[in-house]
């Protein structure tokens, strides 16, 4: 039984600041703040979709993740995260993103979570 309301094909974009506190020495974002920025845009997602990305019963972690990084982005800029669901299963949900700057692309990857009972 699928536990989602959503289809392959569905795509969610979210949008948000670059804090300084996500930049490294060099003025650009640290990488691991891409995911986290994905991470984000997926939680809205799930809320979008009135499915909780954790409660009693169940949890949503990540089994699979590939990020591949294009171009930079720095405190100030305004960054665009586009998921795009290409697969989903009985229990588990695949999707690729996008994370670009005025229409310029930063990273790119696919994510697999799965669904687990507590």
């Amino acid at each position: 039984m699928n536990h989602l309301s959503t289809t392959i094909g569905t795509v969610y974009t979210y949008e948000r600041a670059i804090a300084f506190a996500d930049t490294d020495m060099s003025g650009r974002v640290h990488f691991t703040m891409v995911l986290r920025y994905v991470e984000e845009a997926e939680h809205a997602f799930f809320a979008s979709i009135s499915e909780p990305v954790t409660c009693d019963t169940h949890g949503w972690p990540r089994v699979h993740v590939t990020c591949d990084y294009r171009s930079a982005l720095s405190f100030g800029d305004r960054a665009t995260v586009k998921l795009v669901v290409t697969e989903v299963g009985n229990r588990s949900l695949k999707y690729c993103f996008t994370v670009d700057k005025n229409e310029t692309l930063c990273a790119e990857g696919n994510i697999v979570i799965v669904r687990i009972s507590k």
